[in-house]
């Protein structure tokens, strides 16, 4: 079975979620026949899958679903920004957890609760609970929290900025040792916020942490 076919055969689960208009593409969010997968041939022909996204310590190995573009920036803010919590579906179908990570549990990168207060929701919480379903393994928000209410990182271009920005913003709960955990999030910048997530995890013992991500610029 192909990397297409696993999306296609995981994104029948979320058939019934993804349907913000009748015949409105996800991507280019224009009025148009659509397939199954939430896209129109245009937006399909031009998706780029990712390859073999390179992963540092301390995390311990890295999924990543599509090839940033302006297309896919722009559904992403629809999801996050305006409140169009149908993307959460849609996205999922591009998140996967590799059987061999053998994972214990999944745990969207949090928000600061002020920024989740402002906004009325967590959107890599919905896709946590998206991906849970869809592959059986059970999802947490009470095992890693944001404590620092650190500046948008995608306001800061420099990286080693954006280490320093982000640098002790997250606290865990000690109930993490010894758990395989997958960390769930949208978008896979420079991985200063992962990285300092997957960093306050190994500290509290955790025995692996991995990223599934949907999009990355391609490095």
């Amino acid at each position: 079975m192909t990397r297409s076919d696993r999306f296609k055969e995981k994104f029948e689960f979320f058939a019934d979620a993804l349907m913000p208009g009748p015949y409105q593409c996800f991507l280019c969010d224009e009025e148009d026949m659509i397939g199954d997968d939430g896209l129109c041939d245009d937006c399909r022909a031009k998706l780029k899958y990712y390859p073999n996204p390179t992963c540092l310590a301390p995390l311990d190995d890295i999924t990543v679903g599509l090839q940033y573009s302006e297309n896919i920036g722009s559904a992403v803010m629809r999801f996050k920004k305006s409140g169009q919590k149908e993307y959460a579906g849609f996205f999922t179908q591009y998140l996967s957890v590799p059987k061999e990570w053998q994972a214990d549990i999944l745990v969207p990168v949090p928000m600061h609760p002020v920024r989740k207060w402002m906004r009325g929701f967590n959107h890599t919480e919905l896709l946590a609970a998206y991906l849970s379903s869809a592959v059986n393994i059970p999802y947490s928000t009470r095992l890693l929290f944001k404590t620092r209410n650190s500046a948008e990182q995608k306001t800061i271009k420099d990286p080693a900025v954006r280490r320093r920005n982000i640098r002790g913003s997250f606290t865990c709960d000690p109930r993490v040792k010894g758990l395989r955990i997958v960390l769930v999030d949208d978008v896979f910048t420079t991985g200063a916020t992962v990285y300092e997530c997957a960093k306050v995890l190994k500290r509290a013992g955790a025995s692996k942490v991995y990223l599934s991500a949907v999009t990355s610029p391609a490095h």
